[in-house]
């Protein structure tokens, strides 16, 4: 009798300890599986709010104003291969030097660079050949080929540089003194191999079906 008296009070008083244990062991689990859904959560918002990133953009640069002539005439003097440029209106200035007339100093990079033996290739609209045939005189007794669009009808208002078949930069820029130092212009650079490819196609283009300067 006091045998089944004492396990009765040894069974009650191992329950206390039994609860704790089972009570503790569903903490731990609720800990682990609230965590496992905090992070699940966190990851998803994370990868639905975070910026889209785009393959085939290795960089971009804004050029406002005046940051375009610093860029441009970095990656001109730079380069290793090729320039090509598409340009609406090229405006050399006989008069003036290149350290006093941006637009100069960017025609004479082309002219450094066409001397190192890279291929360098020009298009511009009828606009400079009117208004500013000496563009093109100093571009071709530099040795620089130059071709106008291919129809006089149509304006070829493009901005465009390749360099190397690797940096891109298109905006609003003209290489007129004006443009490059005074008034209120915006381009963007970009690097990319695969971008640079398709700006590479319009050039040719043009290139290919432009006419006599």
């Amino acid at each position: 009798m006091y045998a089944s008296v004492e396990n009765g009070d040894r069974n009650r008083s191992q329950r206390p300890d039994s609860l704790a244990g089972s009570a503790t062991s569903f903490l731990v689990i609720g800990l682990v599986i609230g965590f496992a859904i905090g992070a699940s959560a966190v990851y998803l918002v994370f990868n639905i709010l975070k910026p889209a990133q785009s393959p085939t953009l290795g960089r971009l640069e804004l050029l406002p104003d005046e940051k375009y002539i610093v860029a441009v005439s970095r990656l001109i003097a730079s380069a290793n291969k090729s320039v090509h440029v598409i340009m609406y209106v090229a405006k050399y200035d006989p008069k003036q030097s290149a350290e006093e007339d941006p637009a100069n100093m960017l025609l004479e990079l082309l002219a450094g660079a066409k001397r190192k033996g890279l291929d360098v290739r020009v298009v511009v609209d009828d606009v400079t050949k009117q208004s500013y045939p000496e563009t093109i005189d100093y571009l071709k007794s530099r040795g620089v080929p130059v071709r106008l669009d291919p129809k006089a009808g149509v304006t070829t208002h493009a901005k465009v540089v390749i360099v190397d078949g690797e940096w891109v930069v298109i905006g609003s820029h003209n290489w007129t003194q004006s443009a490059l130092s005074s008034n209120k212009e915006y381009s963007i650079l970009i690097r990319s191999s695969e971008l640079a490819a398709k700006v590479e196609e319009y050039f040719e283009e043009l290139w290919s079906n432009g006419r006599s300067a």
